[in-house]
């Protein structure tokens, strides 16, 4: 089975940025990855069509599709609540499913 990339890109108020920043790094992502579904996670800033807010993207590696479907299935609509408690209005996201067809390295 292929690994599985959750991608979550975010727009970001400029006013609340160091708070969410902080929120992600210190309770958001740990919380992700305490589920076990995922292997590791990226933060990530995207340099393009910026104005009124700064994009992110958060990246969490999943193994399987399955235990990415578990993911959903146990711990997102909880997970979720949380973020949508604090930034619903002034971070709001989109996320899109990635599946790892090849992967290379160079030395």
């Amino acid at each position: 089975m292929n690994q599985i990339i959750y991608n979550v890109t975010v727009g970001v108020s400029k006013e609340i940025k160091d708070q969410w920043l902080q929120y992600m790094r210190e309770i958001h992502i740990p919380r992700m990855l305490k589920t076990g579904m995922f292997t590791s996670a990226r933060l990530l800033r995207v340099h393009a069509f910026e104005q009124e807010a700064l994009t992110y993207s958060v990246q969490y590696l999943a193994e399987s599709r399955a235990l990415f479907e578990e993911y959903q299935k146990e711990y997102a609509s909880v997970i979720d609540e949380g973020y949508n408690a604090s930034f619903r209005q002034s971070a709001p996201c989109f996320t899109t499913v990635l599946e790892v067809l090849d992967s290379v390295t160079f030395n």
